[in-house]
């Protein structure tokens, strides 16, 4: 079943609303790390992760190293 312009307007706007929220997380919580603590090079993180949700998550997920106890 094919989406209407209005369905397509609502995903795109819900998909900006988000990406709006995470991308000032991700910015704060990158400067706030040392560079101990993130896999890869922070430019590319600041990069990828601000400007799509998938890079954010990938950054979430893979990017931050885990705690140390």
């Amino acid at each position: 079943m094919a989406m209407t312009k209005k369905q397509k307007a609502i995903l795109s706007t819900g998909a900006l609303v988000a990406q709006a929220a995470v991308a000032p997380v991700i910015l704060r919580d990158l400067q706030k790390r040392s560079d101990d603590e993130i896999r890869g090079p922070r430019t590319l993180w600041r990069l990828w992760g601000s400007t799509n949700l998938l890079g954010a998550a990938v950054y979430w997920f893979y990017g931050r190293k885990p705690a140390q106890a």
